[in-house]
């Protein structure tokens, strides 16, 4: 099996880091694959979900592959072309028109972490533990992964994980809210699956547009723009709302068609 792959489960699909001999460290190679994985998700019209996990519950991923760092702390373009590929494969995620959840068991650290801040949210298990470790390395936390670090806890919980790059078990990390939801040892699957089925029932046209909204305000919007407006008036004249409101009349759930990538499937 290859070290990242996307699997189909009808209307959720996983993207899956499968690397056990190093406990899912990130190489170059995982890294690059998996914007094009987010990418094939995003356009099939089927997938309405979009679940990032480990593909065993002993590790979500324990960050970067350190041994390959530091062979490119000698080879500047190298450097340059890793850093690349973590910010296409992270910002993918931030970007999918499509809700994301990270199923987090295990260590999610370093780069690990920053994967499961790209996503919309975070389910852990009670055996899930959380590091970002710069720190400890010698290294810069990126501006955008930073950014999203304090997006989710605020600046004053950012500082303390930054700036000593200690491990925060599962529970510090739903105080903290680095977590949506923790569940027992072994109940992730049940969480993320129902959950996953409450996201596929929604209408994509408003998650999606829900989702650029919220983007909007996390990077300082604070009133309609011509874009927003032209987001609601696109929605209520789309199948989504028509089928929407048509089950709220008839008193029957919605059969949502439209599509999380723009396009919209008449009914």
């Amino acid at each position: 099996m290859a070290e990242v792959e996307l699997r189909r489960r009808g209307a959720v699909a996983e993207i899956v880091l499968d690397r056990p001999e190093r406990r899912n460290a990130l190489n170059a190679a995982m890294w690059a694959a998996i914007a094009p994985l987010v990418r094939e998700a995003e356009a099939d019209a089927e997938i309405r979900v979009l679940v990032l996990r480990g593909a065993h519950d002993t590790v979500f991923a324990a960050g970067a592959d350190i041994a390959e760092l530091q062979a490119f702390s000698h080879d500047p373009e190298a450097a340059r072309a890793f850093g690349a590929a973590v910010r296409e494969a992270q910002g993918s995620l931030a970007a999918c028109a499509k809700p994301t959840i990270a199923r987090i068991a295990g260590p999610c650290f370093g780069g690990g972490c920053g994967l499961a801040l790209a996503c919309d949210f975070r389910f852990a298990d009670e055996t899930a533990r959380f590091a970002i470790t710069p720190a400890r390395l010698g290294l810069v936390y990126a501006l955008a992964d930073t950014k999203r670090l304090v997006d989710v806890v605020g600046p004053s919980a950012a500082k303390d994980i930054l700036f000593t790059g200690r491990i925060l078990d599962a529970e510090e990390a739903l105080r903290i809210r680095l977590v949506d939801r923790l569940v027992p040892a072994g109940g992730l699957d049940d969480a993320v699956a129902s959950y996953s089925e409450l996201l596929a029932r929604a209408a994509p046209t408003t998650i999606r547009g829900a989702k650029d909204i919220v983007a909007m305000i996390l990077s300082g919007a604070s009133d309609d723009t011509p874009e927003t407006t032209a987001l609601f008036a696109a929605a209520l004249t789309g199948p989504d709302f028509r089928e929407g409101a048509r089950a709220f009349l008839e008193k029957r759930p919605p059969d949502f068609r439209g599509r999380a990538d723009g396009k919209k499937e008449e009914h």
